[in-house]
C-alpha cells in the first residue's frame, strides 16, 4: 500500500493528470484511478478535485502531497540502503542527485566508468529539488552518501567542507511547450522573448545559477520573470498547461517530453561537478578518477 499507492498519488499530483501518471508508471489510467480512489477511501477525504479540465489537488491533498513526497523519497533511500546490505554491497559507492539538475555527461558515462573502476557497485539516492534538499544532500556526504552530482560551485564546496571537481558544462535553455509560438525555433533570441512571462528557479538554489540568471536579466529585456520554488515534473506541467516558458539547462531535454529544450542565442554556461568528502574511501576515489578520465574538462 505505502509503496505503490503513495507513489501513484505523488506521480499523479506532479503530472496533473491520471493519464500522464499512467504513462509515467506504465499503468492503465483505470489502474491509476482505482489506486487513488482506494487511497482516498482509506484516508477518509478527497485528494483531488476532478473537473472536465483535469485534476487539481484539494487543500487536504496539497498538504498530504507535501509530506508524501518526502516519505516516498525516504522510503526509496531506505529501501536502496537495505538492498545494498542484502546484496552484500557494503563497498558500494552511494551517489546523491537532484531530480532535474542531474548531469547528462555524468549519467551517460556512469556505467562505463563504474565498470572500468574494478566493477565498483553504486547506488543512487534522489534528494528532491528544493533549497532545503540541496543542503541535506551536501550534509549527507561522508555519512549516508559518498558523493553527489550537482551544479559545480567552489564556494558551496568550501562552505560544506567538501572536495569538488568540475566534470562538464551545460547551456541554459528555454523549456518551451510544444504548442507554444516559439516551439519551432532552433534558438531563442532577445526579440523572441518580448512579452513573455518566464519561470526560473527561486534565488538561493545556487550562486552560479543566480549569477547566470542575473546576466540574462541584464542582457534580455521586455519580458517578465517569475520565480518557482523547485524544478520538478509538477513545474514542467504548470508551464505546459499555462503555455509558459521555463529557464532550465540543456540537461532537461530528456526529462519532460511535452516541452522542447531550446538554447538561448547567447550562451550562458552552467558547470556541473562531483562533490565528495575530504576523507573519501578508496572505492569512491577510484571511481572519481575514472569519471575524470572521461570528462572533457580534464
Amino acid at each position: 500500500m505505502f509503496d505503490e499507492y503513495l507513489k501513484t498519488f505523488v506521480c499523479a499530483a506532479e503530472c496533473g493528470s491520471f493519464v500522464k501518471a499512467a504513462e509515467a508508471l506504465f499503468l492503465s489510467p483505470n489502474a491509476v484511478k482505482k489506486r487513488i480512489k482506494t487511497l482516498e477511501e482509506s484516508l477518509g477525504f478527497l485528494l483531488f478535485e476532478r473537473t472536465i479540465k483535469g485534476i487539481k489537488l484539494t487543500p487536504a491533498g496539497k498538504s498530504f502531497y507535501d509530506d508524501s513526497k518526502k516519505l516516498v523519497q525516504s522510503y526509496n533511500n531506505a529501501a536502496e540502503k537495505a538492498r545494498s546490505v542484502y546484496e552484500n554491497k557494503s563497498d558500494a559507492v552511494r551517489i546523491g542527485i537532484m531530480d532535474t539538475f542531474s548531469d547528462e555527461f555524468m549519467l551517460a558515462n556512469w556505467f562505463p566508468a563504474e565498470d572500468e573502476a574494478y566493477r565498483t557497485h553504486s547506488s543512487m539516492f534522489f534528494f528532491g529539488t528544493s533549497n532545503e534538499n540541496i543542503s541535506n544532500m551536501f550534509q549527507s556526504i561522508g555519512k549516508d552518501i559518498d558523493l553527489c552530482v550537482d551544479i559545480y560551485d567552489e564556494q558551496e564546496a568550501k562552505r560544506f567542507g567538501l572536495n569538488a571537481i568540475k566534470i562538464s558544462e551545460a547551456k541554459i535553455c528555454c523549456a518551451v511547450p510544444l504548442n507554444h509560438r516559439l516551439a519551432q525555433k532552433s534558438e531563442i533570441s532577445f526579440d523572441d522573448l518580448c512579452g513573455e512571462k518566464i519561470a526560473t528557479l527561486k534565488k538561493g538554489r545556487s550562486l552560479v545559477w543566480d549569477n547566470a540568471i542575473s546576466s540574462i536579466k541584464e542582457d534580455y529585456f521586455g519580458f517578465n520573470i517569475f520565480e518557482i520554488e523547485k524544478f520538478n515534473i509538477k513545474t514542467f506541467n504548470r508551464c505546459e498547461n499555462e503555455n509558459r516558458i521555463m529557464l532550465t539547462t540543456e540537461n532537461s531535454k530528456k526529462v519532460y517530453p511535452f516541452c522542447k529544450c531550446i538554447p538561448l542565442s547567447k550562451i550562458y554556461p552552467i558547470p556541473f561537478g562531483l562533490y565528495y568528502s575530504k576523507n573519501a574511501n578508496l572505492k569512491t576515489k577510484e571511481l572519481i578518477e575514472t569519471i575524470k578520465s572521461y570528462s572533457p574538462e580534464n
